[in-house]
């Protein structure tokens, strides 16, 4: 008598139920993930925010070693502060705008309060800058920062 190989009816149900245990433990993660993902927060946008700007500030701070910051008005009777490099570029942030930009390209979003101020330490010129990111409702990140600019 010859001996045929194939799919028993017990084998064909040995796959059915591990496949179904399979199936069951995939939905059952999927699950618990799409519940969870109201936790996930967006703090950490905000912090990528001021990232950008302190990326772009610190490339011109370390290379320029004179510095003009004005608090001014504009025609619409908006007040800005400019901060201007002895190279040209200009860091511009517009009170109610929410943005700072670097030679009229926007580099950050979600700013809601920025100031600057320099003074002179120890013959060092120095840039103290407040920056809070967040949205109406939160801010998330508030930081002040000394930059040092170009002494050598």
């Amino acid at each position: 008598m010859k001996r045929e190989q194939g799919i028993t009816l017990i084998i064909l149900s040995i796959y059915v139920i591990i496949f179904s245990i399979i199936i069951a433990l995939l939905a059952n993660l999927s699950s618990y993930i799409y519940n969870n993902l109201e936790f996930i927060s967006d703090k950490n946008l905000d912090i990528s925010e001021f990232n950008k700007f302190n990326m772009y500030f610190i490339e011109d701070v370390k290379s320029n070693n004179q510095v003009l910051i004005e608090n001014l008005v504009d025609n619409n009777n908006k007040e800005y502060i400019q901060i201007a490099f002895a190279n040209g570029d200009i860091y511009t942030y517009t009170i109610g705008d929410d943005s700072i930009y670097k030679n009229k390209q926007k580099i950050t979003s979600k700013v809601l309060d920025f100031n600057a101020q320099g003074f002179k330490k120890d013959n060092k010129t120095y840039i103290e800058v407040t920056l809070k990111v967040g949205t109406e409702d939160e801010a998330n990140y508030k930081k002040t920062i000394n930059y040092v600019l170009k002494y050598w």
